[in-house]
């Protein structure tokens, strides 16, 4: 079974942080590590401290997104590498399910990433769908190898993955929406999406009947529906 090297970035989000540890503690594939590539101001090494298969790295606030990604690719020990984001939701076997994916089609020269996904939209109670045809950047999974090969963009600004790098790489995308939950909250980096506002375009796509309840366990759900915007849930 081979190594899966989570690469988690985040920056001053302790709450973040903390519920994404307890998504990764859930995790169903045994054979993991997770980096943890701490950019902000204030140090979090005290809540990865003594969590098995987690290291912290900490890294310098200037540093581009995608610097800290390869500084943790460049940490990592796994043959695969497995992004992360902090305030996204987990579910269990969504890392079993990304490893699956990859070494189906073979491992080397390809992408895996989440066609489709829940969307939360803060103040919302109903989950929303994505709709088919995406490669959400919160899911990217990929062998060493192709990252050996194309590194992660260092410029400023949002981050940019291996897809827009013109590695050649394969994509190959997963249809598992129960999976990965967008979680928009209000400080998301990504604002801007066809013309309109990132929860605005969300928003207008017709609600699922589902809320966070019906796919989460109750702390989960309770930490995303409490969530005040600000430092965190309430």
């Amino acid at each position: 079974m081979r190594l899966v090297s989570c690469l988690l970035p985040t920056r001053d989000r302790p709450h973040f942080l903390r519920q994404a540890l307890r998504c990764y503690a859930r995790q169903t594939y045994p054979n993991r590590e997770l980096l943890v590539l701490d950019g902000g101001e204030h140090d979090v090494a005290d809540l990865c401290r003594g969590i098995d298969g987690v290291r912290h790295l900490r890294l310098s606030p200037d540093m581009t997104y995608g610097a800290c990604m390869n500084v943790g690719a460049e940490h990592a020990r796994g043959e695969i590498l497995q992004k992360l984001d902090d305030d996204d939701h987990y579910a269990p076997s969504f890392i079993a399910r990304a490893v699956e994916a990859l070494e189906n089609h073979g491992l080397h020269d390809l992408v895996v990433g989440w066609d489709c996904f829940h969307v939360l939209v803060r103040g919302d109670p109903e989950l929303r769908f994505s709709g088919h045809g995406w490669a959400a950047d919160g899911t990217l999974c990929i062998a060493r190898s192709l990252w050996e090969r194309v590194r992660f963009r260092e410029t400023p600004g949002e981050f940019e993955s291996v897809l827009k790098d013109r590695s050649g790489a394969k994509l190959i995308q997963v249809c598992a929406p129960e999976l990965y939950i967008l979680f928009r909250h209000g400080r998301n980096s990504w604002q801007s999406l066809r013309g309109v506002g990132v929860d605005d375009y969300f928003l207008s796509l017709p609600p699922t009947g589902l809320t966070a309840e019906h796919l989460l366990d109750p702390d989960d759900a309770h930490f995303y529906a409490s969530f005040d915007g600000g430092n965190g849930a309430t």
